[in-house]
C-alpha cells in the first residue's frame, strides 16, 4: 500500500497573523457545515467518495482522521488533518476544498509523471522520515538546515510525491535541472506584497504551493536583488507562503518569530516554525535567541 500524501491547492488562504498584519489578512467570517470533531468530518468526506463512486473505504480505527481508500487493485490511505483545520479556518470553502481533496486521490492513482509537471518543493525533514515510515521513499535531497528538496508530480489538485521508480531512467541532477526549469516558468506570476512593513510576502498565483520553492531559482534571487542586496531571513510556515526580511535589521528577528507563531496558530498546511537565512548564497538556521547563533 502506498500512503498517500496530498496537499490540496489553493490560493492564498488567510492567516490570522492577529494584530501584526492589516485587517485584510483576517480569515474571512463565512457560514458553513460544522463538524463536532474530526471523525464526524472524516465521515463527510468519506461520503464525498461514495459519491464519486468509490465504495471500499475503510476508517481507521486508531485513527480518527485517516481512512483507506480501494479502487481494484490499488490502494491509499488518506488523512484529512490538514483539510479539517483548513476548513476550520475558512468554512466557505468546504465544498470545493473537498472536491479537489477527492480530485487529488485520482490523480495519485493515475500516477501521472511528465517532464512538464515534475517539480521541485521544500520540506521539512521531518515529512521525509514520516513518509519513509509509512513506506514512500521520496525522491528527495538536503537543503540546509532541517530542510529538504522533495520531488513531486504538479497536478491540477494536489502535489503528488515522486520516487526513483516513478522516474526510471533518470538520474537526480536531471531530475533537478527539469524541476527548477518548471519552476521558473512560473516566475512571471509571482506576486509581492509589502503590507507587512517589516518584510515582503511571495507567492505564486495560481500555483501557490510552489511559493517557498522559489529559494531554489537563482532568477528569482536576482529579481529581488535590489530590494534585498544582501543576505536576509527567511520564513516558510506555510507550505505556500515565503516571507523574506532584512537580515541587517535586528529588530526584525522578534517581529518575524511572531509572525511565524500566529500562523501555526492556524494550524493548516503547516511547514516549518523556525527561521532561516540565506547567507553566501546557502540557506542555514537561525537560533531562536541570537542571529547567526548555529541552529538548536
Amino acid at each position: 500500500m502506498r500512503a498517500m500524501l496530498q496537499m490540496d491547492r489553493r490560493g492564498l488562504c488567510a492567516m490570522g497573523l492577529l494584530s501584526l498584519v492589516p485587517t485584510w489578512w483576517a480569515p474571512a467570517n463565512a457560514q458553513g457545515h460544522s463538524f463536532a470533531d474530526i471523525a464526524e468530518f472524516r465521515a463527510f468526506v468519506m461520503d464525498a467518495y461514495r459519491r464519486r463512486g468509490v465504495d471500499k473505504l475503510a476508517a481507521d480505527a486508531g485513527n480518527p482522521a485517516r481512512f483507506t481508500i480501494t479502487i481494484g487493485e490499488w490502494s491509499s490511505t488518506a488523512d484529512v488533518t490538514n483539510l479539517f483545520a483548513y476548513i476550520n479556518a475558512n468554512p466557505a470553502d468546504l465544498a470545493k476544498s473537498v472536491e479537489r481533496f477527492v480530485n487529488s486521490t485520482f490523480e495519485a492513482k493515475s500516477g501521472k509523471v511528465g517532464d512538464s509537471n515534475i517539480v521541485a518543493v521544500i520540506r521539512s525533514g521531518e515529512y521525509v522520515k514520516s513518509a519513509a515510515g509509512t513506506g514512500v521513499n521520496l525522491l528527495h535531497e538536503p537543503l540546509g538546515a532541517d530542510l529538504a528538496v522533495v520531488y513531486m508530480a504538479d497536478n491540477p489538485d494536489s502535489m503528488s510525491p515522486i520516487e526513483a521508480g516513478d522516474v526510471p531512467g533518470r538520474d537526480l541532477a536531471s531530475i533537478r535541472r527539469m524541476a527548477l526549469d518548471n519552476i521558473g516558468r512560473w516566475l512571471p506570476k509571482v506576486v509581492s506584497d509589502d503590507q507587512l512593513g517589516f518584510g515582503t510576502l511571495y507567492f505564486v498565483e495560481d500555483d501557490t504551493m510552489l511559493s517557498p520553492s522559489l529559494i531554489l531559482l537563482d532568477a528569482f534571487w536576482k529579481s529581488i536583488e535590489k530590494r534585498f542586496p544582501g543576505d536576509v531571513l527567511i520564513a516558510l510556515p506555510r507550505k505556500d507562503q515565503l516571507f523574506i526580511f532584512d537580515d541587517g535589521n535586528p529588530a526584525v528577528l522578534q517581529q518575524a518569530r511572531q509572525l511565524i507563531e500566529a500562523t501555526f496558530q492556524d494550524g493548516f498546511n503547516l511547514l516549518s516554525p523556525r527561521l532561516y537565512a540565506r547567507r553566501g548564497g546557502k540557506i542555514v538556521a537561525v537560533s531562536p535567541l541570537t542571529k547567526g547563533a548555529p541552529a538548536q
